[in-house]
């Protein structure tokens, strides 16, 4: 892989030397169900000697995912129905009922606007893929690189409070956004979703962006590459500075850190992709909607 993860990697001491039983709210607090003790962990550590204070989680801030996607629709995106990668026009909600299953509320995307063309339109079990015609909130930063190196990610079944009624564990990625505070916090930040095809989402998994020789158009004139070889995925020339603010934007705030020509990388698409009126828009868009948003954007609009 290309990437180090250094934001949650070791830092969790203060969350992970001890086994609460009782999720955390969104300051990081809560009561400790063993001992009915209230306390809170609103600081951690990415090293021995760097700490990292988040300034206080604005009032109105995504109080979950499903909060944040709310939030993304009906706040930010209510008016742009386009999809990140691939430009798809898209609807919240298929009135018209497109794909004549009776259900009118949920997201379905005009594939003939962008050419989009399905790398699977079937799945393995011989039904229609619900992922190709549907929108899904995209991590332009994939979780994976944010917080897979948290012990919560990859040992959830040493925390009692990720195991469910039946026994069973919460998957690594639902243990540490039910336990990590800070991670549900990066994880839930409107400046790192964008609405995206479903199947592109699914198949960009948490490969990090490159570019990819001689690549193979595996989505109809949708210009987006997957490499299931290298877990690497290559982005159009046109978001690609959009996604490179994302990544330098979640490196200034969170302290999330890259290999080296990933980085550099995204310093070249940032000047090789300028900002844009929609970029400028969302960002004031999600600052309204958050009570934060990106401040490498907000100054570049403001020149």
């Amino acid at each position: 892989m290309i990437y180090k993860f250094v934001l949650f990697v070791l830092i969790i001491a203060a969350f992970s030397v001890q086994s609460h039983s009782g999720r955390t709210n969104a300051e990081g607090c809560h009561t400790d169900k063993v001992n009915n003790d209230y306390h809170c962990h609103n600081e951690i550590s990415d090293s021995v000697t760097t700490r990292i204070q988040l300034p206080p989680l604005p009032e109105n801030y995504a109080t979950s995912f499903s909060n944040a996607k709310s939030k993304a629709e009906r706040e930010v995106y209510y008016d742009y129905n386009v999809t990140f990668y691939c430009q798809c026009d898209f609807v919240f909600d298929d009135i018209d009922d497109t794909d004549n299953d009776s259900n009118t509320h949920e997201t379905m995307i005009d594939a003939l606007s962008c050419g989009y063309t399905p790398r699977n339109p079937i799945t393995s079990s011989g039904k229609p893929n619900a992922r190709v015609s549907r929108i899904e909130w995209e991590h332009i930063m994939p979780a994976y690189i944010i917080g897979g190196e948290l012990d919560q990610w990859k040992n959830q079944e040493n925390y009692s409070e990720c195991q469910k009624p039946n026994g069973k564990y919460l998957t690594g990625r639902d243990c540490a956004y039910e336990t990590v505070p800070t991670f549900r916090r990066v994880h839930d930040d409107l400046v790192n979703l964008a609405p995206a095809v479903g199947e592109l989402n699914a198949d960009r998994s948490n490969f990090q962006f490159s570019i990819i020789t001689g690549e193979t158009r595996n989505y109809g004139q949708c210009d987006f590459e997957v490499n299931f070889d290298s877990d690497t995925a290559e982005p159009a020339e046109k978001v690609r500075g959009d996604i490179a603010r994302v990544y330098l934007y979640m490196v200034q705030m969170y302290g999330v850190s890259l290999d080296h020509d990933v980085m550099q990388m995204m310093q070249e698409w940032n000047e090789s992709d300028p900002i844009d009126e929609w970029e400028c828009k969302r960002n004031l868009r999600i600052k309204k909607a958050q009570g934060y948003s990106n401040s490498i954007v907000a100054e570049l609009c403001s020149k």
